[in-house]
């Protein structure tokens, strides 16, 4: 038996090690074992937690390494119920705009395009024109910058792109160009293109431009991974995952390159008529990566006016947004997916859009409660009767709590105030018996957790704005903020036997904290650091 102050016992890359943990602050998540001081771990699963040092040493062979956690605090393996992966490996990798102002924005831009041969494309993410001026950016500014490269720039939310005339050449876009069903082109008074794209509108310049910039998958997505897992991070449910990826995730998760548990929500389009003539596959690499189910798009976002509300836009009267498939779709798709036994996720933002989804789901599922978990993403601004049906059916809320601090900024004119009430509505899902499960949608926001956790309790900003929060009747609390990212999510994903808590027979999954996220200052939630996250018994340290 060895001891080390290191959190870094000897590791074989197959989780086969025997470890115990001592002198930690363990919050277990367990209600038979709510806090311990010691953890014990053979072959990646947990043989004993508690306070009795000899008892888990009994549990493991004499080999056993001794790791001292020096009073740091433990928390369960975090969940990250709705990721982009592929989307956050290309954000660390392209030309990343996030919190520029309007001309920061076209600087960056015109410098990437002195740096690139003439008629390559750039591309890159993260404007938000809430942030930087009114009404929609042009793509003349984007052509005095860079007029010998097409440019596409995604929204930071992916639901609509800024373009420059030549990218709108090359796709073959002009002032006649109808709008698409399910998306718009926003033109200027005289009806030519203005250079920006709305939904199903982005897919016509998408289809003409290289796939991924040229970037290699596994390396794109790995260091995405990488990063999550820095962060406590250590399953990772993917929201919208290419069918066409999953055979080099799969290698990559079998040889050991990818760490994190992946569970993957395909995405349907183009691939929709393919996945609706075969069942999912429960589980490819063990407990390491599993296709959980499909994951439809309903409507778009509050930021781009393309969610789907039920009444007109405060700021564009006479404007509701816009919605991708009719009633009658959707219920076939719904009927189908029921029938193969695939799991649903359907991308939910505006009050009208949720009413559809649930709507079509009742359809799909009959009236009974169902354990079926099927998933509302989002689930940002939904009528009174819609949360009612909500809970009766056992529907469950997918919410990214990071993102109210970025959307609590816009959300008031977008929607006025009489209807804020019935937005980010966590706390009437959990008062009346329902769970929510929470995620980051990175790239869109931040992938870091605890920012999430922050957000979910005080409903600010990281500058404590606004003063008593952003409708704070409907904040977590700190355990089930928590809860949103550990046991609810491994509920939801019925894998509560295995993740989600620290107990005996369960995955050794766990995060190594610098403070205790319960009892600090709540603005001290935000600054959480990792020291190490574990996974199958084996440490992985930040960076």
């Amino acid at each position: 038996m060895t001891e080390t102050g290191k959190i870094t016992p000897g590791a074989d890359g197959g989780g086969t090690q025997a470890v115990v943990y001592r002198r930690g602050r363990i919050l277990t998540l367990d209600p038979a074992c709510p806090r311990a001081s010691v953890l014990a771990s053979l072959r990646g699963r947990i043989t004993y937690v508690g306070d009795d040092f000899v008892e888990a040493l009994s549990t493991l062979p004499p080999e056993a390494e001794v790791v001292d956690l020096k009073d740091r605090n433990v928390i369960p393996g975090l969940i990250d119920s709705h990721a982009h992966v592929l989307s956050e490996g290309l954000r660390l990798s392209q030309l990343d705009l996030t919190g520029l102002d309007y001309d920061e924005t076209l600087e960056t831009v015109g410098e990437e395009a002195k740096g690139r041969p003439p008629g390559t494309w750039i591309h890159g993410r993260g404007w938000d024109q809430n942030l930087w001026r009114a009404g929609w950016p042009g793509a003349v500014d984007l052509d005095r910058v860079a007029p010998g490269h097409p440019v596409v720039l995604d929204r930071i939310d992916k639901h609509s792109i800024w373009v420059n005339s030549l990218a709108l050449r090359m796709a073959g876009l002009g002032k006649g160009t109808p709008d698409p069903d399910g998306g718009e082109l926003v033109r200027n008074l005289d009806g030519t293109l203005a250079g920006v794209l709305i939904g199903k509108a982005m897919f016509l310049v998408h289809k003409v431009m290289p796939p991924d910039d040229g970037l290699d998958f596994l390396t794109t997505f790995g260091k995405a991974v990488n990063e999550l897992v820095g962060y406590g991070l250590t399953t990772l449910i993917d929201c919208a995952t290419r069918p066409t990826d999953v055979p080099a995730i799969k290698k990559a998760v079998e040889d050991g390159t990818i760490k994190a548990r992946l569970r993957l929500y395909l995405l349907t389009e183009p691939w929709l008529s393919e996945l609706l003539d075969q069942g999912p596959v429960r589980r490819l690499a063990g407990d390491r990566l599993s296709i959980d189910g499909i994951k439809l798009f309903s409507d778009g976002s509050l930021g781009s006016r393309s969610a789907w509300l039920l009444e007109d836009y405060a700021d564009r009267p006479g404007y509701r947004g816009g919605h991708v498939y009719s009633d009658e779709a959707l219920e076939a798709i719904l009927d189908r997916a029921r029938d193969l036994g695939w799991q649903v996720a359907i991308h939910t933002i505006g009050d009208a859009a949720i009413a559809q989804a649930v709507k079509a789901m009742a359809h799909a599922l009959g009236p009974e409660r169902t354990e079926r978990n099927w998933r509302l993403e989002h689930y940002q601004l939904v009528a009174d009767a819609d949360r009612e049906k909500v809970l009766s059916m056992g529907l469950i809320p997918s919410i990214q709590s990071v993102g109210l601090m970025t959307d609590l900024h816009m959300a008031t004119a977008r929607l006025g105030p009489d209807r804020l009430r019935r937005a980010y509505a966590w706390r009437d899902i959990v008062d009346r018996g329902g769970y929510v499960i929470n995620g980051s949608d990175c790239p869109v926001e931040s992938a870091n957790p605890f920012l999430g956790i922050y957000a979910a309790v005080t409903r600010k900003d990281l500058k404590g704005r606004p003063q008593g929060g952003f409708g704070p009747e409907q904040g977590l609390s700190r355990m089930e903020a928590l809860s949103s990212y550990t046991v609810w999510p491994a509920r939801a994903s019925f894998v509560s036997d295995k993740l989600g808590s620290l107990s005996p027979g369960k995955l050794c999954d766990f995060a190594v904290l610098d403070r205790d996220i319960l009892t600090c200052p709540e603005r001290a939630i935000a600054g959480t650091r990792v020291m190490a996250t574990i996974i199958d018994g084996e440490a992985h340290l930040p960076g």
